[in-house]
């Protein structure tokens, strides 16, 4: 069964159910009615016979004709009796007596007057106060009219029913035909949608209801897929050419080092470039491993409360070891005298990745000219910024920096991976951070780091 024929039944069990109640809760309250207005008519008509029988003597001409005429409006199956206060019956002028038990009698003692049912029949007694003595009057009698009305109701209900269901279960399909046509639009266009035209999106629709809301999340992830997708593709492309260059050195190298016999010196030299080649191609593995490491999970990686100036630091302390020529500054003019305002929550090793790699290539693409790196606290923010003297990125190529393997066609003829600032993007996505570079040729280039604040 679809999801329409479910909505639709659910829609019509529902009201359906309503219907029902209300037919239910209507009949109640009538039936009630009803009967009550039946009790109190058999209780004026017990009245009305007990002046009758037992004040005939006392009435007036015009009281007792007008007696008479209420009198004569009998009712279905009507049985009078009256008993005396020894409960023996004194008049009974129909031709046959009704049973009475004893619990109307003891009622009638107790509250003067009482209501009782005889099968479908309905009888009221009371108690009643004469000259001649007391007496108890009981009245019984079938509410013909009443009994057809409530039989009249239930056909109206029960027509009503069946007719509502009808209107409700037409109601119901184009209800649900009409909520869900939405839905078979976007799975039309999404079956439209391949990993060839991943450029598709879901046309999106004026209002922002749960539908508007649904089309939005679902474009934005078939933005983040085509993204991952190009990134994928580009990643194996680059990284099979990359990984391919160092080893076809180190083959032709061998090749050419094995075609003759050498001096010392020169397979000395092959040595050289055959290590050289082997260190690039070991730092691209690694490079390689640790970008693949980056995409672990968001929360796994939010470990621990870090202060930025530490990390800081610490890249600095590192860089001085294996770079001594570089010049990097740490301007700490900017360090608030509240420590949780440079304090960001995270991983400290990656955390130290993504900050050296921007440091690394500053330094290197500068020439190792002096790089100034500071941080400044701002709406919940921490802002780091490295500025160098280098030889700048081309404007059109300033966003592609950001993807793996890409490097600038100016930075090609210094050694590099092309890997370190995709890295420091991915950690910092990670970290709920961002990464901005302002860039002009030949005069240097800024790299801004922001990081939420704990």
């Amino acid at each position: 069964m679809n999801f329409r024929s479910q909505l639709t039944l659910t829609f019509t069990g529902l009201t359906t159910g309503v219907l029902i109640i209300m037919g239910l809760i209507i009949y109640f309250f009538a039936e009630q009615y009803t009967r009550r207005q039946f009790f109190q008519r058999l209780m004026d008509r017990g009245v009305i016979s007990a002046q009758m029988y037992l004040e005939r003597d006392e009435l007036s001409a015009h009281s007792l004709q007008k007696i008479q005429r209420k009198y004569l409006q009998s009712l279905a199956q009507e049985t009078l009796t009256i008993y005396d206060k020894t409960r023996v019956p004194k008049v009974a002028p129909d031709s046959g007596k009704i049973s009475v038990p004893a619990r109307v009698f003891n009622d009638i003692d107790r509250n003067k007057q009482a209501e009782f049912w005889q099968g479908d029949k309905q009888g009221v007694g009371l108690w009643y106060e004469d000259n001649q003595g007391n007496f108890y009057v009981i009245v019984s009698a079938v509410d013909v009219t009443g009994t057809g009305k409530l039989r009249n109701l239930q056909e109206v209900l029960l027509f009503s029913v069946l007719i509502g269901i009808l209107i409700m279960l037409v109601a119901g399909h184009f209800f649900a035909r009409k909520v869900l046509q939405p839905i078979v639009s976007i799975v039309q266009e999404v079956n439209k949608i391949r990993a060839a035209n991943l450029h598709l999106r879901v046309q999106e629709r004026e209002s922002r209801d749960e539908i508007g809301n649904l089309i939005s999340t679902f474009n934005q992830m078939l933005e983040r897929l085509e993204t991952s997708f190009y990134m994928q593709k580009s990643f194996i492309s680059n990284a099979s050419h990359e990984l391919r260059n160092p080893l076809t050195a180190i083959r032709g190298e061998l090749e050419v080092t094995l075609l003759k016999d050498r001096s010392p010196e020169e397979y000395r030299a092959s040595l050289e470039t055959l290590q050289k080649e082997t260190g690039r191609l070991e730092k691209l593995t690694s490079d390689l491993i640790l970008l693949a490491q980056t995409g672990f999970d968001e929360q796994a990686v939010r470990q621990e409360e870090v202060r930025i100036d530490e990390v800081l630091l610490e890249v600095k302390a590192n860089l001085d070891h294996q770079l001594p020529q570089n010049k990097n500054r740490l301007d700490l003019s900017g360090l608030p005298a509240d420590p949780d305002l440079i304090t960001v929550r995270g991983n400290r090793n990656l955390l130290q990745i993504a900050i050296k790699n921007v440091l690394e290539n500053a330094s290197k693409f500068s020439d190792h000219q002096e790089v100034v790196v500071g941080f400044t606290c701002q709406e919940q923010q921490v802002l780091v910024q490295v500025r160098d003297q280098g030889i700048g990125i081309p404007e059109q190529e300033v966003n592609r920096v950001l993807e793996p393997f890409y490097r600038a066609q100016n930075a090609r003829s210094r050694t590099g991976t092309g890997i370190g600032l995709a890295m420091t993007e991915k950690i910092m996505r990670l970290h709920g951070g961002s990464i901005q570079i302002e860039s002009t040729l030949q005069n240097g280039t800024t790299v801004t780091l922001t990081f939420p604040a704990v």
